[in-house]
């Protein structure tokens, strides 16, 4: 009796787990409405630790497309964009891109990008020394573009 109803159980389990699979995560890769213009390097690091959850150009892991794997990996990605989204740079006034900029300088300073959850997973998203201090330079570059843009307009 004890043994048929662990089988059942099992059975029950595994019918689950195949049938959750049918319940899609809801995260895709849609088009781009202008990707961030910066130097190779600087686009190659942030390809490498920043577009899986920061982009439209989402590499999905095989586990995120296992549920309920792919429901955590896709509320990440959608999380992520919400917070910036590399592949739509070019909609974002210029004031919010200036707040996307600093968001991203207080989250090197404070390593808080790639998460370490991620990073534990993708060894290669890790930021090197330099690749920290070559991205806080374009962004300083970037905020100091913006700052002299807005000063040539508001002399205008």
């Amino acid at each position: 009796m004890r043994r048929n109803l662990q089988l059942g159980l099992l059975f029950a389990m595994l019918a689950l787990l195949v049938a959750i699979q049918l319940v899609p995560s809801g995260v895709s890769n849609p088009a781009s409405e202008g990707e961030v213009s910066a130097p190779p390097e600087i686009q190659n690091t942030l390809r490498r630790s920043c577009y899986d959850c920061h982009s439209n150009q989402t590499r999905w892991p095989w586990y995120g497309r296992v549920a309920p794997f792919s429901w955590a990996v896709a509320r990440d990605i959608e999380l992520g964009r919400r917070q910036l989204n590399f592949s739509e740079w070019g909609a974002y006034y210029p004031l919010t891109r200036k707040r996307k900029l600093q968001w991203m300088g207080r989250a090197l300073e404070r390593e808080d990008m790639p998460p370490l959850s991620y990073r534990l997973i993708h060894p290669s998203s890790r930021l090197s020394p330099q690749d920290r201090a070559q991205l806080e330079r374009w962004i300083d570059s970037e905020l100091a573009s913006a700052a002299a843009s807005s000063a040539s307009k508001a002399g205008d």
